[in-house]
């Protein structure tokens, strides 16, 4: 259970011993704004360097309002010209997408299968071939957008080499990672993966994660990694922020500190039963597909991580037939389509999520849509 009031006084213990029990500069520091960068930059990159392997200078560390912020600030700074473009691996988190609309910047997109093989293992070689006819069509491809552990919606987890092989291509073709780690503390079976940005010798990888999952979303914490340790590239991004957000919550910064601070800066403990019980909820799931459509013509792979299940199928599915199953069925799903700004070539398929109920509640909705498959297209 989050003890909240209890993260706060660690923190202000800490404080105390940093201030000589000076309570006037106690004060100044818990009450006020705070420096727009952030206020618990070291204690982050603390437990950064611990958990995730990530070396990162507090510097080079900026405390967001979720990820949602720390992705507007990249698309500002990168996307200045008319021609410059984020490339996006659709289907895809629909948010990051959203962002890049709102902002009125630019995408280019292209579909997973162009980009894997029909084992489904990932060819980003040919992303060379597409960032060079992009570019004649007058579109200049600054970023990549990529979350690899555990995608939303489409479940993958890239593996070492993959990940290198994108690093390698980003790096020839002069393509900057936007590496979102929403989900990549949540894995299954072994251990946690190394992130792209712990492997990036180049600084080419911004990394962009989130407290929310790891706490509670109504945190809205966030935090950015810079792609390399680059005075001007920090002081454009500080210079945004200070025109946009102005700065994050100190209040909830230093819940957040005090938690890594009462966790010796590895939330390792904290996060164990929690994975835990998110794969007993994936077996739970997993276990009545297995049940009830084995022989049919639906694939799906068991996730070895994260809080969702695609299932990939061999015809389309609506907004009618959604309405049809939440009315009829009284379950909920996502269709594949809607993470997809792509004309024309769509992957058909459903993201199904076991993050939030019992195992048990998990069970008895998953048979209802198993059910709703059968009588509808089966």
């Amino acid at each position: 259970m989050l003890d909240f009031e209890h993260y706060r006084q660690v923190y202000k213990n800490t404080l105390d011993e940093m201030f000589s029990h000076n309570q006037k500069d106690i004060n100044e520091h818990l009450c006020t704004y705070g420096a727009s960068q952030g206020v618990i930059n070291g204690h982050v990159s603390r437990w950064l360097s611990i958990d995730e392997n990530i070396h990162a200078a507090e510097n080079d560390i900026f405390i967001t309002n979720g990820c949602q912020e720390a992705y507007n600030l990249i698309l500002l700074h990168e996307l200045r010209e008319e021609s410059d473009c984020v490339l996006i691996i659709e289907p895809t988190y629909f948010g990051f997408n959203d962002c890049v609309s709102v902002l009125g910047k630019s995408s280019v997109t292209v579909s997973v299968d162009d980009v894997s093989d029909e084992a489904g293992a990932f060819q980003f070689e040919n992303l060379t071939a597409l960032i060079a006819e992009f570019k004649s069509q007058g579109k200049n491809t600054r970023l990549l957008y990529i979350n690899p552990d555990f995608n939303n919606p489409m479940t993958y987890r890239l593996s070492e080499s993959e990940k290198a092989t994108l690093l390698a291509v980003c790096h020839q073709n002069g393509v900057k990672i936007i590496e979102d780690s929403t989900y990549s503390g949540f894995y299954f079976d072994g251990e946690r993966g190394h992130s792209i940005k712990s492997q990036d010798p180049h600084g080419l990888v911004y990394y962009v994660g989130s407290f929310s999952k790891v706490m509670c979303p109504s945190l809205r914490l966030g935090y950015l990694i810079l792609n390399q340790s680059d005075a001007a590239t920090r002081a454009d991004i500080l210079h945004i922020k200070d025109h946009t957000s102005l700065s994050t919550s100190a209040l909830n910064q230093q819940i957040v500190a005090g938690f890594l601070i009462h966790y010796g800066y590895s939330v390792e403990a904290w996060v164990r039963p929690i994975r835990e019980e998110y794969q007993r909820r994936r077996n739970a799931m997993v276990e009545v597909l297995q049940s009830e459509l084995d022989g049919s013509p639906i694939k799906w792979q068991p996730p070895q991580g994260g809080f969702f299940v695609f299932l990939k199928l061999p015809f389309s599915i609506t907004s009618k037939d959604l309405i049809h199953c939440v009315e009829n069925y009284q379950v909920t799903f996502m269709p594949v389509s809607y993470f997809s700004r792509r004309e024309g070539k769509v992957i058909n398929g459903i993201r199904l999520a076991f993050s939030y109920y019992e195992p048990e509640i998990i069970e008895q909705g998953t048979r209802e849509f198993c059910k709703f498959l059968k009588e509808r297209f089966l």
